[in-house]
């Protein structure tokens, strides 16, 4: 059995055990230094662990493997695989093992516990996050390492990040700006979600083929779910498809504590299957196909649909090819009905996109060790729209969303230059190019712009890194902000296109440091830490401009206007830590987040911004019963939302949230994996409102209770 004690990430314990062969290091060496210890550090707390070692050991023998075996393995902080231990980045990682003991009931519920990241809406219809103050259209957003094209939050048209948590591996939070290395875009962050494969189903196992079953209940919104999966394997060939459901009503109000009385229908279906070749040892071709759809029924209609299909080739041959070429298709739909009298509306939004990128990794030898990362990437967007002519009953083009089309390419190279043991640099050059237009008159726009970038690297110590970064990005318009308009007379509303719009601009200035220790109070136990501390500095914020207080002030005569504008110059600075200490079972983890956004050209603090977050995480594996309780906290501090014209800020109260849960994987004949949970969430039944935006848009649940059962044949 072990311990942990995290400060941000929790590192899996299921990472494939030949990780430190691939990486070319001695897995004894990345705790121990002849000249350094930090065994001093930690004697302060060792009586809190001092009883535990004996029994723990006595109730499991098995043999452990080398904590560098445990690490994750992380793409997001240059293009190129490495564990997660010397990734010079503050970085979080959420494993499949993560995953599957919190049983989030959206990807964006499971980040909560990641520092500086905010949630907006708990729905899978438009669940949408932050990173460090940023707004959802600010990240870059990865499956499988393909981006995904930022489609739409212009009125009822919600699309917010949609991926089942039942088929993912392995999530990556990159905070900070990454055009440099993933293209127009991310100048807030990168989430990258790696999914399922049959290897990762049948892992610790002889077997070759298998299925998986699971169903679960979340009383926060009275949500059942229910999902399905077989997979197979061979000598060439790795293939999994499945389906996910999730049904749900009305949820849970922490504030009144009571569930909501309005008639809610909302249910969600997700289809996936990947299949992947490998003809030889130096190709593989894999293809793979996502289906997911949302709906809500209540007073108004949503559904969202998109269907992806992606291809990928990956060749590897020495050290001057590691090759990886992918393309992939998206169509996306929407249709929203208001069925109200006066201002009812049936509109059908489609989006489609076609996306690809190639990039190759050549190690090279010269005045040291260079893995250089080249390649380029481009993205094609379109968007249309329909509404139902109420009078005809015909549909017609939608004037609000005329046909749009967009472009963005890119060309990159990044050297990780390694000059010798102590000290590493990586710089990284990007030429970025986008075009916007539409057929319907209005004006086109294009530009281009070089994004550099720059990681320094020292370590001091085998199990000791220092970092320091400039990064650069560049966020174009999508069509959505510059194309879309509409006019609501039922409530007096204008929105006004605006195709002038300018691109965002940021530099990202990072400092960090991260450790990696082992027998630190005794054999077997592990250390790993990260501290950052940031200065995202944004120009050309694109935000929405209304004229709301004047006409509040001028009596409510004529429309309220709204436009897209350029303005400002913001900055988010702050700092994040992250930990995780781990002995015999018992694992401990925490982490911390600190954001202070400003308006530097009035100096005024911005609104809807979670200033500080914290996160616990406790828990112990009883071997001898198969059992893990564990025990989360999360608390934040409250802060003032976004003022609403002719209203002032709402200041929202520091909440702390408490939850519990034991996981149970006993080991039945016939079944080679079984898991069950039980957990209560928001124990306390807090009364509590998170921070994203407006204060209505972020009530927590109250008190809930989660089961779930899986068997894998």
């Amino acid at each position: 059995m072990q311990i942990i004690l995290i400060i941000k990430v929790v590192c899996s314990l299921q990472t494939q055990t030949a990780l430190s062969t691939e990486i070319g290091m001695s897995p004894s060496n990345i705790y121990h230094s002849p000249h350094f210890s930090f065994r001093p550090l930690v004697l302060t707390i060792s009586f809190l662990f001092a009883g535990m070692n004996s029994a723990a050991a006595a109730e499991d023998s098995t043999p452990k493997a080398t904590y560098i075996d445990t690490q994750p393995i992380v793409v997001t902080a240059t293009r190129t695989t490495q564990p997660l231990s010397q990734a010079a980045s503050s970085l979080s990682v959420l494993t499949e093992q993560d995953i599957q003991e919190d049983q989030p009931v959206t990807l964006g519920e499971l980040l909560l516990d990641i520092p500086n990241v905010d949630v907006l809406d708990f729905a899978y219809i438009s669940s949408q996050i932050s990173i460090r103050g940023s707004n959802s259209s600010q990240i870059t957003y990865l499956i499988d390492g393909m981006r995904q094209d930022d489609q739409t939050m212009a009125g009822n048209r919600p699309s917010g990040i949609f991926i089942d948590p039942e088929i993912l591996k392995q999530v990556e939070v990159k905070h900070g700006g990454g055009s440099a290395l993933y293209g127009n875009g991310g100048i807030g962050g990168t989430l990258a979600v790696t999914t399922m494969n049959a290897n990762d189903f049948l892992k610790g196992t002889d077997r070759n083929f298998g299925a998986k079953v699971k169903a679960g209940y979340t009383s926060d919104n009275l949500e059942w779910q229910k999902s399905a999966y077989a997979f197979g394997r061979s000598n060439q060939w790795d293939v999994v498809f499945g389906v996910s459901r999730r049904d749900s009503g009305a949820s849970t109000n922490s504030l009144t504590g009571k569930r909501s009385k309005a008639d809610i229908d909302a249910y969600s279906t997700a289809a996936f299957g990947k299949a992947s070749f490998m003809p030889n040892d130096a190709n593989v071709l894999s293809l793979s196909y996502n289906f997911d759809r949302a709906n809500s029924e209540s007073d108004t209609f949503y559904r969202y649909e998109q269907q992806r299909v992606t291809g990928k080739w990956e060749f590897e041959r020495g050290d001057l090819w590691n090759l990886t070429a992918a393309l992939q298709y998206a169509h996306s739909k929407f249709h929203y009905v208001n069925p109200d009298p006066w201002r009812g509306i049936n509109s059908k939004d489609k989006f489609d996109s076609v996306s690809g990128n190639v990039q190759n990794t050549s190690y090279l030898s010269g005045l040291g060790r260079h893995a250089v990362t080249y390649g380029f990437d481009f993205s094609k967007t379109s968007q249309s729209g329909l509404v139902l002519d109420q009078t005809t009953n015909e549909w017609d083009k939608d004037s609000t969303r005329p046909d749009a089309d967009g472009f963005d390419g890119g060309f990159f190279v990044e050297d990780e230059y390694k000059i010798n043991g102590l000290f590493s640099v990586v710089p990284v050059v990007r030429f970025n190019y986008f075009k916007r237009e539409s057929n319907t008159g209005f004006p086109s726009l294009s530009d281009s712009k070089v994004t550099p970038g720059i990681t320094l690297k020292m370590t001091p110590y085998e199990s000791l890194l220092v970092w320091g970064s400039v990064h650069t990005g560049y966020r174009p318009p999508m069509l959505d902000e510059m194309y879309f308009y509409s006019t609501d007379y039922g409530q007096n509303v204008e929105v006004i296109n605006n195709p002038n719009l300018k691109p965002e601009k940021s530099t990202n200035y990072e400092v960090g440091m991260s450790g990696l220790f082992g027998d630190l109070l005794t054999e077997n136990d592990h250390l790993s830490w990260r501290v950052a501390i940031f200065y995202d500095d944004v120009k050309d914020f694109i935000s929405v401009q209304d004229n709301m207080l004047e006409w509040w002030q001028g009596g409510m005569v004529g429309p309220i206007k709204y436009q897209t504008v350029n303005y400002g110059h913001v900055v988010n600075k702050g700092a994040e830590l992250s930990g995780t200490y781990e002995l015999n079972g018992f694992k401990a983890s925490a982490s911390y987040g600190y954001l202070h956004s400003e308006d530097k050209e009035t100096g005024e603090r911005l609104g809807g911004v979670t200033p500080q977050s914290a996160n616990l995480r406790l828990s112990y594996k009883i071997a001898a019963a198969q059992l893990e309780p564990w025990y989360r906290l999360h608390w934040a501090k409250g802060g003032d939302t976004v003022p609403f014209p002719g209203y002032a800020a709402t200041h929202l109260d520091d909440y702390t949230l408490h939850s519990v849960g034991i996981n149970w994987t006993p080991k039945i004949p016939n079944y080679f994996n079984i898991q069950a949970g039980l957990a209560v969430t928001n124990l306390t039944n807090e009364k509590y409102v998170a921070l994203f935006g407006m204060r209505e848009n972020n009530v927590g649940y109250a008190r809930g209770f989660r089961a779930w059962l899986s068997a894998q044949f």
